[in-house]
């Protein structure tokens, strides 16, 4: 699943990393440790008609299916739009319906009726610079150790991943309401120790296919796929991302482990991490040096292959 995630960069960054066009009217800003509920900013189809939906919010039903013939055109630009994070879907009595629907599996997204008309004609791209995920231990339900996960080739978190996601608009409320989910697959590649599931991570070539509305939702089923090794990092993080109002740059730093959590990482098939030293006067510069050296950095790939878009190969 994903139950939290980064959003780094600043407004211009994230405008200039997405190509997309600010309709967020100054909305946008950092957070180290996104939380559902939240509101934070999407990317969505340019809409055939100039302006958009009201408020910098990816709100009506703009840049829906036309009904027109549209192969062959160029793909419509980008729009970075705000919107709450935990999708209510148009029909729901109650927008606290949202705080449950913060992930859509992808296997079932299409028939799913909370996510089935958003998965049609209302899909966006979630902006992000890593997420987080909890290691249990032998298992269990209790919160664990905190990793956070972030672009291989990102140590510090600053490279941009693009979550695939769904919005929809409910208008039941005394103003519109635009709210989002993150759509969920299989493990990716190296991250099956911290949990079975993983957010759909799209490579950009098929950034505009999947925002498009036009596109018949059958064929986008290729996307839908866990990352392959190489993209995504891991490192274990301090116990402090739990809390959500903790909202701290150091959130996503680096913490060595105690050695018997480091070999559970490692027995389960996780990356080696630095465990402390526990010796009365150790270095805490040493041990920390010793926990960046131990980030996996991927196994050596192609990764022009994730660029490319999986329905041309």
């Amino acid at each position: 699943m994903c139950g939290r995630y980064t959003q780094k960069l600043k407004a211009d960054d994230l405008v200039a990393a997405m190509s997309a066009r600010d309709e967020t009217g100054g909305g946008v800003a950092e957070s180290y440790n996104v939380a559902p509920t939240s509101t934070m900013p999407i990317v969505v189809a340019e809409p055939p008609e100039a302006g958009g939906g009201p408020g910098g919010a990816a709100g009506g039903d703009a840049g829906g299916p036309s009904g027109d013939d549209l192969s062959g055109r160029e793909p419509a630009g980008r729009v970075l739009r705000l919107a709450t994070w935990g999708l209510v879907p148009s029909w729901a009595k109650d927008r606290a319906i949202g705080a449950k629907m913060i992930n859509a599996r992808a296997e079932t997204v299409a028939t799913k009726p909370a996510f089935r008309a958003a998965f049609a004609a209302r899909r966006c791209l979630v902006p992000a610079t890593g997420f987080y995920e909890w290691f249990h231990p032998g298992g269990g339900s209790r919160r664990g150790q905190p990793f956070y996960i972030y672009p291989a080739g990102h140590p510090a978190g600053e490279g941009v991943l693009a979550f695939a996601g769904l919005y929809e608009v409910w208008r039941k409320g005394d103003v519109p309401l635009v709210t989002f989910t993150i759509l969920t697959t299989g493990a990716a590649e190296g991250l099956a120790f911290l949990h079975d599931r993983s957010p759909v991570i799209l490579p950009a070539a098929a950034w505009d296919r999947w925002i498009d509305p036009a596109a018949d939702p059958a064929a986008l089923a290729p996307l839908l796929r866990p990352a392959p090794v190489g993209v995504l990092a891991a490192h274990p993080v301090g116990a402090a991302v739990g809390n959500v109002r903790n909202k701290d740059p150091r959130l996503t730093d680096p913490v060595d482990l105690d050695p018997t959590v480091a070999d559970a990482v490692e027995l389960a098939g996780g990356p080696a991490v630095a465990a402390a030293d526990l010796v009365a006067g150790g270095d805490v510069a040493h041990r920390r040096a010793g926990s960046a050296r131990a980030r996996p950095a991927g196994a050596a790939v192609d990764l022009s292959l994730f660029e490319l878009d999986p329905t041309e190969q």
